[in-house]
């Protein structure tokens, strides 16, 4: 059972992806990916082995995937495709912050937050950023500050 369990999570798509998926045939989308391989190496560069607090927000990490557009034409669209896809998933994304032009959803399992999903329009560009990992609600409040 645990097996198919571990198979299961391993084939569930993240925000970023789904969204991928829907919309990139229809719009110029580009997708940057840093894995879970890319995390580990971060990990082992001095500056980060030094850097304590740097260490452990990297650590609760397993993977950044930014989506972006910079036709202005779009922009607003794709905001509101990101919106419906967020909505149209209640029991997955809740609603965190927002601003105008500006949404963080978080979907959590049990006390740790698994998925964070930010989308926006700044200058006429849009931008959904999805961190996926093991995050605590501290993690949470750090990056709110920023």
């Amino acid at each position: 059972m645990l097996l198919g369990l571990t198979a299961l999570a391993q084939k569930e798509q993240d925000f970023a992806s789904r969204f991928m998926a829907l919309h990139s045939t229809e719009t110029s989308l580009e997708c940057t990916t840093v894995s879970p391989v890319m995390m580990q190496r971060m990990l082992q560069l001095p500056d980060v082995e030094d850097d304590a607090s740097l260490r452990e927000v990297l650590t609760q990490l397993k993977s950044i995937r930014m989506v972006t557009c910079d036709d202005p034409a779009v922009s607003e669209k794709l905001f509101e495709e990101a919106l419906q896809l967020a909505r149209h998933n209640p029991k997955r994304y809740r609603l965190h912050a927002e601003e105008e032009h500006k949404k963080l959803y978080v979907r959590r399992r049990g006390k740790l937050i698994v998925e964070m999903v930010l989308f926006m329009v700044f200058e006429s560009h849009f931008s959904l950023i999805n961190l996926t990992g093991n995050m605590n609600e501290q993690f949470l409040q750090q990056l709110m500050q920023l």
